[in-house]
């Protein structure tokens, strides 16, 4: 017989099948098992699990490190760390960010379950449906604060 004859089934189809039988598994289907297996189990079984579990060394122990708190431990961490300021200025908004710093939050409130991605993928379509016109007024917003970008940038610039 081949490998992969349909009389013999892989074992890991088996499973599979086991599996996708099986209802998901609830706390309180667990519990309800746990208990079962408990009273099936004699004591001396129960004895000898409770003595393995005594000589058991957990990985993280509970008690807390000696020395400082968590809280404080992070703290002194992120005292250390050297903050990093990039040299380059933020650029003025283009006209589309213009546009949805404008609709986005009458979006979000008509919509409120939706994800960020879906309002900016609608934002987006709105966007392209709008009229020449009514972009050409963001088009002119963005214009205004570059230049008024670069005013400020030839102001603090030393000659």
């Amino acid at each position: 017989s081949s490998k992969n004859s349909p009389a013999q089934p892989r074992h890991g189809h088996q499973l599979t099948k086991a599996k996708a039988s099986q209802k998901p598994a609830t706390s309180r289907g667990i519990s309800k098992k746990r208990s079962e297996t408990r009273k099936t189990t004699s004591r001396q079984e129960r004895k000898k699990y409770e003595e393995m579990a005594k000589h058991h060394k957990p990985k993280h122990p509970k008690g807390r490190r000696s020395g400082r708190p968590r809280e404080a431990r992070k703290r002194q961490r992120t005292g250390q760390r050297k903050r990093v300021r990039f040299a380059t200025e933020k650029r003025p908004l283009p006209p589309f960010f213009l546009f949805m710093a404008q609709h986005r939050p009458g979006l979000q409130k008509s919509n409120p379950y939706w994800t960020a991605v879906e309002t900016v993928k609608k934002l987006g379509k709105m966007w392209h449906k709008q009229p020449e016109k009514d972009k050409e007024m963001y088009k002119e917003q963005a214009a205004q604060l570059r230049r008024k970008k670069q005013k400020r940038k030839r102001f603090l610039t030393p000659v």
